[in-house]
């Protein structure tokens, strides 16, 4: 849908002073990262549910980005309104981290993917369970109707963020306050995801990189598998 900046942007400002909610910085960071999205998705949440009683922001919504014109960037906002689970003891750091997501889609699979990720975004809260790079994340069904993968993988978005291993990467923000970092969301085959607890997240990246030398289809639901069951 189509969205007032301006308006939308003073709301999360009011968040941020109101309620210490840093949706606000994130925003402000997707439009140096990322410019103007081209459109926003915004789930409902049930009316009058206060701050302290969400799972994340009040004003949650999924940034589109339609540049490139084989598949849609899609960017959580507002997922980071929580520390992760144990990330406090995990990161040996008082902030924890706080996590963003991004997936790519197909003009024609952007609505799945606005789902997914706002479920991707409630989901380490609903189950109280830390994820981050290299964790899997079981759908339960196909992550659109059609698609043969049930099957989410988490890794850092090395393919937008160009300055990913640099001090500076886009795909974090870091203040003394609280730490926010962008995980890049890919859906994945049961037998992808059996090589992963298998031979590890390296081992999968490394085909995965070997594919995106090739073509880049990990916004296509149907491709192929990487791994054969």
């Amino acid at each position: 849908m189509t969205f007032n900046l301006t308006q939308f942007r003073a709301a999360l400002d009011a968040a941020y002073v109101r309620d210490d909610d840093p949706t606000a910085l994130m925003f402000d960071h997707y439009l140096r990262w990322k410019g103007r999205p081209s459109f926003i998705a915004r789930p409902v949440f049930q009316e009058g549910m206060g701050p302290m009683e969400t799972l994340v922001s009040r004003h949650f919504a999924v940034l589109a980005y339609q540049a490139n014109p084989l598949y849609t960037t899609l960017c959580t906002l507002g997922a980071s309104y929580r520390v992760i689970p144990f990330s406090r003891v995990s990161f040996g750091d008082e902030r924890g981290v706080r996590y963003e997501y991004i997936m790519h889609a197909a003009r024609s699979n952007e609505q799945q993917a606005a789902e997914l990720l706002a479920l991707v975004a409630e989901y380490p809260f609903v189950h109280n369970v830390e994820i981050g790079p290299g964790y899997v994340m079981p759908v339960g069904e196909p992550v659109a109707p059609g698609s043969p993968m049930e099957y989410l993988y988490f890794t850092y978005p090395y393919l937008d963020d160009s300055r990913m291993y640099e001090s500076n990467p886009w795909g974090e923000i870091e203040r003394p306050e609280l730490l926010i970092q962008v995980l890049w969301v890919l859906p994945i085959y049961r037998s992808e995801a059996q090589f992963i607890r298998i031979a590890g997240m390296e081992a999968f990246e490394g085909r995965l990189q070997e594919r995106h030398a090739q073509v880049y289809d990990a916004y296509d639901l149907m491709r192929l598998p990487l791994v054969e069951g």
